[in-house]
């Protein structure tokens, strides 16, 4: 709700003509040759600012919001909501006996070029008597009128949009326009004026009263979006309803719908959206939403940027950046975030963290082959290759290894009740290692969390788990499927975790690997 000061105007009468352009930012004059207005239109949003209690005017936080979600197992999203900077119509005299400039330098002060805008006329005792319209950069911005004391009640659609009209026999605490839409960008100002004789100078911004956001999609650090089948934010009203008198906004009808964006581009390293608008109550739980995302020809998924703040009146521009993840550090070690791959020649790791990745025998640089082309049930160098570490065929080669059993049972050791992995801080006597579902929903595979109590929730991308993906033992039927994991170790050595959903990971050791098993590879940086 908009909160108007009350501006009066007084008259100075000056021997020299006067000049204003359309997007200065001058006092309030009156000039004695003839009785007229001159009109000097700017536009305004709410102040982006910490609001203190009993303020005047619409004021809200300032502070950026930041918002992180997974990608892929290589990517994260960054999402980061900034409210635009702009000055105030109470920064700006509306009427005054002086000429006082207030220089802003502010272009989002500047009303747009084209911006069809009304002046709705009311006298002394709130008595409607008529509404011009003009536009903005185009033709004379003036009128005749009568000397006296009037309300003048600016207002305006940023987008041209139509508009209400106020009914003859109305007065100033009756207008109230209904039904509006977030697509108008309704726009609004009351000016106090007492008009002299001569040209009388009359300020006005425009304060939007609904909320707008610019999307800019930046993928340029790793590639170029390859296809987006859309964006959408909410929550957004169907409609609104202002007071004219007051800017005191009501927000009616179903706040469900999201409003989509209308993105310029939806391909490249950049993808920019028009200025998208809203009508929503001051809200923390709004939401963004991507559609069909594909970067680098990656499978397109849909993803959701939740608990955003959303203040009426504010411009805000969200950017969303492709960054590569913190690093899963524990157990003084760095881990890769999802397990050993190798298709067509490369060699990566799974493309989320629940993933199940290729099948390994100890000694050998290929995984075993499953699809009965050869006969694979025990390892040969024929079809699974030399002993070269297959963590180190990564790219970057030679960037990663095979772990060894000493590494896996230092982290069960951090990972202990009182070990340095271990937050305590739901059970002291519980290790620090939860078998669940990777999103606790049967959606997705069973496995270990560790260095967490509890399925770390939103925060999963950032933890080391391991997928219990079972093995295959001398068969191409496997085993142990979502029950058991086996994870390969450097020297002929094996990783076995059981354990059921919701409970804690007790069952864990290391030894020999069985060499006609093929299991799971979880690699981890050289060097450290």
């Amino acid at each position: 709700m908009k909160n108007f000061k009350i501006k009066l105007g007084l008259a100075t009468t000056l021997a020299l003509a006067l000049f204003i352009s359309s997007c200065s930012k001058e006092a309030n004059e009156a000039v004695t040759d003839g009785s007229t207005i001159r009109l000097n239109i700017g536009q305004t949003y709410a102040k982006a600012a910490t609001a203190k209690v009993g303020s005047v005017g619409r004021a809200f936080t300032a502070s950026a919001q930041t918002v992180e979600v997974a990608y892929n197992n290589e990517y994260t999203l960054v999402a980061t909501l900034t409210p635009v900077a702009s000055g105030s119509s109470n920064d700006v005299l509306k009427a005054s006996n002086r000429a006082a400039v207030t220089s802003t330098g502010n272009s989002e002060q500047v009303l747009k070029q084209g911006t069809v805008y009304y002046v709705a006329i009311f006298d002394a005792t709130g008595k409607y008597k008529e509404t011009k319209s003009f536009t903005q950069g185009a033709g004379a911005q003036d009128f005749a009128i009568d000397k006296g004391k009037y309300t003048f009640v600016v207002y305006a659609s940023g987008t041209n949009k139509s508009l209400p009209t106020i009914a003859p026999n109305a007065t100033l605490s009756t207008v109230n326009f209904t039904g509006l839409t977030a697509d108008k960008d309704f726009m609004l100002d009351q000016v106090e004026f007492e008009v002299k004789a001569g040209q009388n100078i009359l300020n006005a911004d425009l304060d939007h009263l609904f909320t707008q956001v610019t999307l800019k999609f930046d993928s340029s650090k790793i590639g170029a979006v390859t296809s987006i089948a859309g964006a959408n934010i909410s929550p957004s009203n169907t409609n609104a309803d202002v007071i004219l008198s007051t800017g005191a906004v009501t927000y009616t009808g179903s706040a469900t719908a999201p409003v989509a964006f209308h993105l310029k581009n939806t391909t490249g390293t950049v993808i920019m959206s028009d200025s998208t608008f809203i009508t929503t109550a001051p809200t923390t739980t709004g939401i963004v939403e991507l559609a069909g995302l594909s970067i680098n020809n990656s499978v397109a998924k849909a993803l959701s940027f939740k608990n955003l703040t959303l203040n009426p009146g504010i411009k805000y521009n969200l950017e969303l950046k492709v960054k590569a993840p913190t690093t899963v550090e524990l157990g003084g070690k760095v881990w890769a975030l999802g397990n050993l791959t190798y298709s067509n020649g490369v060699y990566g790791f799974a493309q989320t963290n629940d993933s199940y990745g290729n099948y390994w025998f100890a000694g050998f640089q290929l995984p075993k082959v499953l699809d009965g082309s050869v006969n694979n049930q025990k390892p040969s160098t024929a079809i699974n290759g030399g002993a070269t570490d297959p963590c180190s065929l990564v790219l970057p080669l030679n960037t990663w290894r095979l772990p060894t059993a000493q590494e896996f049972n230092t982290l069960i050791t951090n990972t202990n009740a009182g070990g340095v992995d271990n937050p305590q801080n739901i059970n002291n006597w519980d290790p620090a290692r939860w078998v669940d579902t990777y999103d606790g929903t049967a959606g997705t595979n069973l496995g270990m969390f560790f260095g967490s109590q509890v399925n770390p929730g939103a925060d999963r991308y950032k933890e080391f788990y391991l997928p219990y993906g079972g093995s295959y033992n001398d068969n191409n039927t496997g085993d142990s499927f979502g029950s058991q994991g086996l994870y390969l170790l450097a020297n002929n050595q094996r990783l076995q975790m059981t354990g059921s959903k919701n409970t804690q990971g007790w069952s864990i050791n290391t030894a020999a690997a069985d060499p006609n098993f093929a299991m799971q590879i979880r690699c981890i940086k050289k060097g450290l």
